[in-house]
């Protein structure tokens, strides 16, 4: 009777160690994101380990079809198209997306940083025509006028041939009159306004600078344009370098 009392007893005590262990086990299982467990998401971190960063981002915008309102799975897409694909605009909209998941994520502030960077690479890729000088547009115009005179003269000449080819007598081609001088307008020398110069210090970026200068980081667009020919891209500040403020 004592036996089989202390089984029972020893039975009970199993039973209650296996619900324990499975109970445990399972609330790891559910302290998984979605983000963790989907699986396209997980085959995407494998191939951007293996370099295949355009199969990588077609898994994360299948995973996104499946459920829109994965941010971290936004933000991963947001990087490579940023970091890898060279696709600035694409990787604005996915850090957009993540922020709108997640308004209090404590990355906040990263990602407008990178929303920034995205910017500047896409004003980047835009080329921008050079201005004309006034001298340069005075012999455009001279230049034209002397192609224009040229023209009307091998017509004339044309004309001519094509008459004596028919048997027709041909006229004597009236002189051309002289095309009339261009001029270029003179104006009163105008003084100019001085230079500013700023040397790039450690720790500025074109935001800082305007912000600094124009008292709004929104006019670093000023500061590029007028350094466009000593910077190759708006992120390559170096030590030591002088910029032009406008």
């Amino acid at each position: 009777m004592r036996d089989n009392i202390l089984s029972r007893l020893s039975l009970g005590l199993l039973f209650a160690c296996l619900c324990t262990l499975f109970a445990g086990c399972n609330s790891g299982l559910n302290q998984l994101s979605e983000e963790d467990r989907n699986p396209y998401a997980l085959k995407a971190k494998e191939m951007v380990q293996d370099r295949d960063f355009r199969g990588a981002a077609e898994l994360y915008r299948k995973a996104l079809r499946v459920n829109p309102e994965l941010a971290n799975i936004h933000l991963e897409l947001g990087l490579l198209y940023d970091d890898k694909l060279g696709d600035p605009i694409s990787a604005i909209y996915h850090y957009r997306q993540y922020l709108e998941l997640k308004p209090d994520s404590p990355k906040r502030p990263l990602v407008e940083n990178f929303i920034d960077r995205a910017k500047l690479n896409l004003i980047a890729k835009i080329p921008q025509a050079p201005l004309a000088e006034p001298g340069d547009l005075a012999r455009i115009q001279s230049e034209k006028a002397a192609l224009l005179q040229e023209n009307a003269t091998l017509q004339q000449r044309v004309s001519e041939l094509e008459k004596a080819l028919a048997g027709q007598p041909v006229a004597a081609a009236p002189q051309p009159p002289a095309p009339p001088p261009v001029s270029t307008p003179t104006e009163p020398p105008v003084a100019r306004p001085t230079v500013r110069t700023h040397t790039v210090q450690k720790s500025d970026t074109l935001y800082s600078l305007a912000e600094k200068y124009y008292g709004s980081k929104s006019d670093w667009a000023k500061i590029y344009a007028a350094n466009r020919q000593t910077m190759r891209s708006p992120n390559e500040l170096k030590v030591g370098q002088q910029l032009v403020i406008p």
